[in-house]
């Protein structure tokens, strides 16, 4: 069960999905997931350990020596329990983490790394409250606290700040706009589109159907919401109207969590379903649905290392 909750936390990090590109090519060493080992302390408990490993599509472990891969505390300690935020893009091609000095980094398969101003995170910040999420180009990252502030991972500027209390859900499927849940009046859920500098857009608050269901994703004409509903369909829900405009059925294997939903072209969303099977290695499916005529096809399929403890699976 603890694995399956870290795992659940470390895979809210990914991202999924690129519009017009459903998947970088693996020949250019594009990044499926991220791996961190587990290791058993003498008093029986299990602990991250070791070094982030980036796992290709080809199968190519790369180890990521300079990022932080245990959490740093506010009182500058590390944590035994918990593991550093990391996030792969939807293309598999860039990583964002916490350098061992502390630093924010983002850095690109095949490139160099880029670094997040000294100042990107309020003082004292626990790392393990730290939540990271790439655009599915990689070109910009959300760096979630108490406040979500986003940058443009090719100089490090920052773009824009959200106000506050707003809960973080994800980039549109082109990276323009991030889509966000708050507690509205009578705690019912309200939705809010903002652009990159912070502005609000558009908001509402969604249908039962909507707020109590999930994984959402937000598509690139900014009002259109894909949820994934009850385990068993992928509706969508135009956030501008108010109307639920559609819905088709999906099959998932069996005992699949969605842990992940992205847009990956004008008609298609593309979900990562996960199976935790007792005593193997975690299993990942990777499925695109085309929302106009409900057709899912498997795009990739694959198991994690048997010894990982924590991921955080790319998308796209």
């Amino acid at each position: 069960m603890k694995i399956r909750i870290l795992a659940a936390i470390a895979v809210a990090l990914a991202m999924l999905g690129l519009p017009g590109t459903a998947l970088a090519d693996p020949g250019h060493g594009a990044i499926r997931y991220a791996s961190a080992k587990g290791c058993v302390k003498k008093d029986g408990a299990t602990v991250p350990c070791g070094t982030w490993r980036l796992v290709s599509h080809d199968g190519k472990v790369t180890l990521l020596k300079d990022a932080q891969l245990r959490a740093v505390g506010a009182n500058g300690k590390e944590v035994d329990y918990a593991v550093a935020p990391l996030a792969v893009s939807g293309d598999g091609q860039k990583v964002a983490y916490f350098r061992k000095d502390g630093r924010l980094a983002v850095r690109t398969v095949h490139g160099g790394v880029t670094l997040l101003p000294k100042d990107a995170l309020p003082p004292r910040t626990n790392q393990y409250d730290v939540v990271l999420q790439l655009s599915d180009d990689g070109a910009r990252l959300a760096v979630v606290t108490s406040r979500v502030r986003l940058f443009d991972t090719a100089t490090g500027n920052k773009l824009g700040t959200l106000p506050r209390y707003q809960n973080f859900i994800g980039f549109s499927g082109d990276g323009h706009m991030v889509l966000t849940s708050a507690d509205g009046d009578e705690s019912v859920m309200e939705m809010h589109v903002f652009d990159l500098a912070g502005r609000r857009l558009l908001s509402g608050a969604p249908p039962q159907l909507v707020a109590g269901n999930g994984p959402y994703a937000l598509s690139a004409d900014g009002r259109t919401i894909a949820v994934h509903v009850a385990g068993s369909k992928v509706a969508l829900y135009d956030l501008h109207s108010d109307q639920m405009v559609s819905s088709h059925l999906i099959k998932l294997p069996k005992e699949g969590t969605v842990h992940k939903l992205d847009w990956t072209g004008d008609n298609q969303v593309t979900l990562h379903v996960s199976q935790y099977p007792e005593g193997k290695a975690t299993r990942m499916t990777v499925m695109q649905h085309d929302v106009t005529s409900g057709a899912t096809r498997v795009r990739d399929s694959y198991s994690m290392l048997k010894d990982t403890f924590v991921f955080a699976a790319c998308g796209g």
